[in-house]
């Protein structure tokens, strides 16, 4: 791995205690402002519209997200901004956000607000976006119309990198009536383009109609290794990228029965799942599309598979009711056509059933949270030769606190909460089993039906402020950091949270507990980020400073990373 040609200390002092003050977190008073100004080439973007996007929303662009048209001047405006975490976007068709991170749909500079902070003088730049044209023949030289363009993104060692297109014109990734298609606004960067589908190692493919064209790269190539990398720069254009798709294939469909594995009498109201192999044979853990229920007299039918060998399986983390099903993968072979007379075998999971409290609080409205988070249990295999994967299994908690998780495999459980948005301020302190404290998960047998766990809970609402200042130098390009906290006295393995430092070096805890915790910090790599040495991310991730959170006077905890020395 290539290492970085600087040193890298740390600037803080060790174990320094800080009190900071409680701050309310049920209502969050709109009070904020954001502005700053976009730029193009240095000189003010006129008519961009900036997006101010909560991060809770990242899987999407929220339509109550503010919005904001700069100024002849180039800037924007933001008032009456909650406090909380945002990702501040300039859209302008064609362009792009350089050198931003990138979550869910958009590109843009992520921003922790305080209540009434006015955060200013915040850049934006956008530069022109590259393209990519061509167009998309059968083999009879006529038009596809319609078909979907596929995008892949390689970093400089073609290694494949995360990349979502956004553009409200969805359209243009998709060909028309003469097969052609230009996807623009496009960042800078190497990429694959291709059309059709592909089974490849560990997936699952189901397709929307009963013929498919089978996986093409420009230029014509049948695999990913013999593709032609597109470079797109500033503003260029990639034009001619034409590819001939072959003959269609027809896909195929799985029929079969869900039966109990020991009776063997049919088991109707089961969801039943494909899913891709590993280059061995075994069930990856990835599955495709929504499946198939069993009936009556426990037949499914799945439509649309494309050909080649899969596994077929109970969904995982579905609970299917009351019994909790679960299944061994089933292999089956439609490279030549339908599957006929497929046997699901399903037995009883093991399930863990108990209580989950609140400590600390006897306010009714804190109480009354319990009913509105949910329990994922992450169970990961420890039987030799376990041929499942990690799963999970999600459960409601009751409004008088009682849960109860079926459909569980063997292995060892991790409980997590997964909460909604007016239940963020609980957490886990510790879990219990029949009065002692398990720390790093439950281990549960075939069948097990595991009783008498207590989820203790506590109720936060302290905000934490802080910052990461690097100085004497700076990290490559590509890099975003993430801040830690961990109480000191939970004992759950996942009780640390995490929350991402933002553009401007800051970062923001809420909803935290009273407590002394310990705070650190680390890299994590984005777009074209050029590897750390271990060297130096041990010795940023050795960054670590402790607080008390109580009611005495709030002070923001500060973080150096000294490059210069």
């Amino acid at each position: 791995m290539q290492k970085l040609g600087f040193a890298l200390s740390i600037l803080v002092l060790p174990f320094f205690y800080h009190s900071v003050q409680a701050q309310a977190a049920e209502t969050k008073a709109e009070t904020s402002t954001v502005s700053g100004r976009v730029t193009l080439k240095g000189e003010p973007a006129r008519g961009v519209m900036v997006v101010l996007q909560a991060q809770s929303q990242m899987g999407q662009v929220a339509s109550t997200s503010p919005r904001a048209r700069v100024d002849e001047s180039g800037r924007f405006h933001f008032t009456g901004v909650p406090a909380g975490r945002y990702m501040v976007s300039a859209i302008a068709p064609g362009f792009v956000s350089p050198d931003e991170v990138s979550f869910g749909v958009l590109r843009g500079k992520t921003l922790n607000v305080a209540e009434g902070e006015k955060v200013e003088n915040l850049e934006l730049e956008i530069r022109r976006g590259g393209v990519i044209a061509g167009r998309v023949t059968d083999s009879q030289g006529g038009p596809v119309i319609e078909e979907t363009i596929n995008l892949g993104k390689l970093d400089r060692n073609n290694r494949a990198q995360s990349f979502f297109l956004y553009s409200p014109n969805y359209e243009m990734q998709r060909t028309d009536d003469h097969g052609v298609f230009r996807i623009y606004g496009l960042p800078e960067g190497r990429y694959l383009v291709s059309v059709g589908y592909a089974q490849t190692p560990g997936s699952a493919s189901i397709a929307s109609s009963r013929e498919f064209y089978p996986r093409v790269f420009y230029p014509n190539a049948t695999s990913e290794t013999e593709a032609k990398v597109i470079e797109i720069s500033e503003g260029s254009e990639a034009t001619d990228i034409d590819i001939t798709v072959p003959d269609p294939k027809q896909t195929h469909d799985v029929y079969g029965r869900v039966l109990d594995a020991g009776t063997g009498q049919p088991v109707t109201g089961v969801d039943v799942v494909i899913g891709g192999l590993t280059p061995d044979g075994k069930y990856s853990g990835v599955y495709a599309g929504a499946g198939a229920r069993s009936e009556t007299k426990g037949e499914f039918r799945i439509f649309g598979a494309l050909p080649g060998r899969y596994a077929i399986l109970v969904r995982p983390g579905d609970l299917n009711g009351p019994a909790g099903y679960i299944s061994e993968p089933v292999i089956f072979d439609v490279s030549e056509g339908d599957a006929t007379g497929v046997e699901v075998r399903v037995s009883q999971g093991a399930s863990i059933s108990g209580v989950a409290v609140i400590e600390g609080t006897n306010d009714p409205k804190v109480l009354a949270k319990l009913s509105q988070i949910s329990l994922n249990a992450f169970i990961r295999p420890t039987r030799a030769g376990e041929q499942v994967p990690p799963s999970r299994g999600f459960n409601r908690v009751n409004a008088d606190g009682s849960f109860r998780i079926s459909g569980l495999r063997p292995g060892k459980v991790r409980i997590t909460l997964i909460q909604l948005q007016n239940a963020q301020d609980l957490s886990i302190a510790r879990i219990e089993r029949n009065g002692a404290t398990v720390g790093d998960g439950i281990d549960i047998e075939a069948g097990d039906q595991v009783t008498g766990v207590r989820l203790v809970l506590v109720h936060g609402s302290f905000t934490l402020r802080g910052e990461l200042k690097i100085v004497g130098g700076a990290l490559p390009a590509g890099y975003m950091f993430y801040a830690t906290a961990r109480r000191n006295g939970d004992q759950s393995t996942l009780s640390s949270r995490g929350v991402e430092i933002d553009a401007r070096g800051q970062f923001l805890f809420e909803n935290m507990p009273p407590g002394e915790y310990e705070i650190g910090v680390q890299p994590t790599a984005y777009q074209d980020g050029q590897p750390l040495s271990p060297e130096v991310r041990g010795l940023i991730s050795s960054v670590r400073e402790k607080v008390i959170i109580s009611s005495g006077n709030q002070q923001p905890v500060t973080l150096v990373i000294d490059l210069g020395r």
